[in-house]
């Protein structure tokens, strides 16, 4: 037994000698060292379940706000012969929430909807999307609509219609049709992988 000790201490004596040299062997700390690309991934919940609304923040900003939505509203009332995208909550139920305004968290996070665009989702008729071109058809008149109020239904209209806004969209109302427009607020492309 007590050589079995003696050959223990001896082992142990090497490594504790050879541990001491290596914890202080003075390397010292560096900064962090990127490697590799940073992980990209899309934080908006699925298309089945939200529509993506633009309001301004309370600094004037026109920003996409993600709502998510109970039982998911397909067609809206667009005839057969218009596309709408496939698995996605339909352009009319997202032009006509846009004019309902903010809901109450919305609305305590500091977001409205431009004073010039009407507080009444039943001032949206018809969503119709049809190649490049979105046209959303108002129960409003669209050429008095002043620009922030506009910029709001065109990127509501062109995200709803594709993933990164790209279609351009025309107002219609009872005054007139407005010329195309595109969306200002326009996505980040994500990194190459």
């Amino acid at each position: 037994m007590r050589r079995r000790l003696l050959r223990a201490a001896r082992l142990a004596v090497p490594l504790v000698l050879a541990h001491g040299p290596l914890t202080g062997c003075g390397i010292q700390e560096t900064g962090v060292v990127e490697a590799g690309r940073p992980a990209v991934g899309d934080l908006l919940p699925a298309r089945e379940t939200r529509l993506l609304l633009f309001f301004y923040s309370a600094e004037g900003d026109l920003l996409p706000v993600p709502r998510i939505v109970d039982v998911p509203w397909h067609g809206g009332g667009a005839p057969p012969d218009a596309q709408e995208p496939q698995g996605a909550l339909s352009a009319l139920a997202a032009v006509t929430a846009q004019l309902a305004g903010p809901d109450k968290e919305e609305r305590r996070a500091g977001l409205s909807n431009a004073p010039s665009l009407p507080d009444t989702a039943s001032a949206a008729d018809r969503v119709l999307t049809r190649g490049s071109t979105v046209e959303v058809r108002l129960r409003l008149k669209v050429r008095t609509l002043p620009a922030p109020a506009r910029a709001q239904l065109v990127c509501t209209a062109a995200y709803a219609a594709h993933p990164q806004g790209a279609p351009s969209v025309r107002l219609v109302g009872p005054d007139g049709r407005l010329a195309p427009a595109d969306c200002p607020v326009r996505p980040v492309p994500a990194p190459a992988r």
